[in-house]
């Protein structure tokens, strides 16, 4: 019942859209996503929308799962590097991505630096 209420007051708070955001998002995402390069304004707002709604839903996930939010945070940096992101362009994308989708509390809390994040990305990917 717990992780239930924690899990809706999380998602609550994290439904917002902050388009201020959206321009340095949408340069970010293309450089790791260069499929949608191509898209027009409306498109992109439109992907970046769906990629706020994937966002919140693996934090859930963790969320119900019981792990930390630390936890998704690096999960979020791995899957950016998987894709092919360089450590700079990962973290470029990912703070402007969590600020537009309001997840801001998260980054600030949890983003300990990109060395730490790599190292651990390093470890997994052997």
């Amino acid at each position: 019942m717990k992780r239930y209420i924690l899990a809706l007051i999380i998602f609550t708070s994290c439904t917002s859209y902050d388009d201020t955001f959206e321009a340095e998002t949408s340069i970010m995402y293309k450089n790791i996503y260069t499929e949608f390069a191509n898209f027009s304004d409306s498109q992109m707002t439109n992907q970046l929308k769906l990629e706020c709604n994937i966002l919140e839903d693996e934090m859930l996930v963790h969320v119900d799962d019981g792990l930390t939010l630390n936890y998704f945070l690096e999960y979020e940096y791995y899957k950016y590097r998987f894709k092919g992101g360089t450590p700079e362009e990962v973290e470029s994308l990912i703070f402007p991505l969590f600020y537009l989708c309001g997840l801001d509390e998260i980054i600030e809390k949890h983003w300990i630096s990109l060395d730490y994040q790599e190292s651990n990305y390093k470890k997994l990917s052997g």
